[in-house]
């Protein structure tokens, strides 16, 4: 498990949290936001703004927490275990095969 930096966060109208971010830094949708104590805040909504500097959408769990969020820095977890090479969800033999014209059952042309 890493945390990576987002930045501090400030509360919109709609109640969500907007995070400036580092273009080249960005989180991906619906992973976990915490702060520097481990507190969960909520998850990473959305993504809006210029693709030179986008803002980070945060729904928080508890609409409570948003003004305790505006002075801490807010960081993503990211559960990276190194190099997925080779980790697949195929089987061996169980693969899909390509259904050809005349493997087709029970369909009369």
């Amino acid at each position: 498990m890493m945390l990576r930096k987002l930045g501090r966060g400030y509360p919109s109208r709609t109640g969500n949290i907007i995070v400036a971010a580092d273009p080249k830094n960005l989180p991906g949708v619906g992973m976990e936001v915490v702060t520097r104590k481990m507190e969960k805040v909520g998850f990473v909504y959305d993504i809006i703004g210029p693709v030179k500097s986008p803002f980070i959408v945060v729904r928080p769990k508890n609409r409570d927490l948003i003004k305790k969020i505006i002075i801490d820095e807010l960081f993503v977890v990211s559960a990276h275990a190194g190099s997925r090479k080779g980790k697949g969800n195929r089987k061996e033999g169980k693969r899909k095969r390509s259904r050809k014209k005349g493997n087709r059952k029970g369909r009369h042309s």
